[in-house]
C-alpha cells in the first residue's frame, strides 16, 4: 500500500480499516456486509481504490454485473496500474466473454515485476486465451508460467493438463510427478490426470497403478466414473 504522502491521513486510515473489514466479510461469503463496509470506506475517502475493488468483487459475487463493472472502472481510474485491481477486472472481463479486454488487464499485471503471483496471473491469462479460442497464445502464457518453476499446485496441475492436450507428454509427466510429491494423498483429479498421461505415453503398468488408486480412494468420484466408462477425453 503506497500513500501519497508516505504516511496515511486519518481519513485514509479509516478507509483502510473499513476496507479490511469488507475484505474479511467478502472472504466469508457475507457479501451484503462487505458491500456495507466498502461503502463506509468511501465515506472517508471518496475514490479509495481498494474499497472500490472489494465493492466490485462483492457485487460480482451476488451477480450484479453492471454494478460490479462500474466499481471496477472507478477503481482503475483511481489506481490504473494496481495489479490486484487489474487482475480482478481481467477475471471479470474474461468471464463476461470480453477476452481481449481481459487479457489487456492481465498484461498490466504481468508488466509489474514486483507482483508476487505472476504464475497465477499467467495461468489466468492462458485460460482466458483458451476461452477466446487462441491456443497458440495460451501456450505462450503457459510456457511463461512453466519457466517460473511455480510450486503452486493449481498452476502446475493446469500446466500439466494443457501439456497433455498439446501432446507434450514428457513435460506433462514432469509436472505431474512434481505434483505427486506435494500431496501425501493425491486428489482424484490428479490421479485421473496421471491415468490419462500414462495412457497417452503407452505405459500400461503406470496407468493401471493410478487407476487402481483412483478407484480405491475415490470410488464415487466423477473421475472414477469417467475411468469406468472409458471417457478419457
Amino acid at each position: 500500500m503506497a500513500w501519497a504522502n508516505d504516511e496515511p491521513t486519518p481519513a485514509e486510515q479509516r478507509a483502510m480499516t473499513r476496507t479490511n473489514l469488507a475484505t474479511e466479510y467478502y472472504k466469508r461469503g457475507a457479501y451484503a456486509i462487505a458491500i456495507e463496509e466498502g461503502k463506509k470506506a468511501l465515506e472517508s475517502v471518496k475514490n479509495f481504490p481498494y474499497a472500490l475493488n472489494i465493492l466490485a468483487l462483492s457485487y460480482w459475487a451476488v451477480k450484479e454485473d453492471a454494478t460490479s463493472r462500474s466499481y471496477f472502472q472507478q477503481a482503475l481510474r483511481a489506481a490504473p496500474k494496481d495489479p490486484d485491481i487489474n487482475k480482478n477486472f481481467g477475471n471479470f472481463l474474461c468471464e463476461e466473454g470480453e477476452h481481449r479486454a481481459g487479457l489487456a488487464r492481465y498484461d498490466v499485471v504481468l508488466a509489474n515485476p514486483f507482483f508476487p503471483n505472476q504464475d497465477q496471473a499467467l495461468v489466468a491469462a492462458a485460460n482466458c486465451s483458451l476461452k477466446a479460442g487462441d491456443r497458440a497464445l495460451a501456450k505462450q502464457y503457459f510456457q511463461r508460467a512453466a519457466q517460473l518453476q511455480s510450486r503452486n499446485p493449481q498452476v502446475k496441475y493446469q500446466l500439466a493438463s494443457f501439456l497433455l492436450e498439446e501432446q507434450d507428454l514428457p513435460e506433462a509427466k514432469r509436472h505431474f510427478v512434481d505434483l505427486m510429491r506435494i500431496f501425501p494423498q493425491p486428489p482424484a483429479e490428479l490421479l485421473w490426470l496421471g491415468v490419462r498421461i500414462e495412457r497417452a505415453i503407452g505405459s500400461k503398468e503406470a496407468e493401471t497403478r493410478y487407476a487402481k488408486q483412483l478407484q480405491q480412494l475415490y470410488p464415487d468420484a466423477v473421475e472414477t466414473t469417467k475411468l469406468l466408462t472409458g471417457k478419457y477425453d
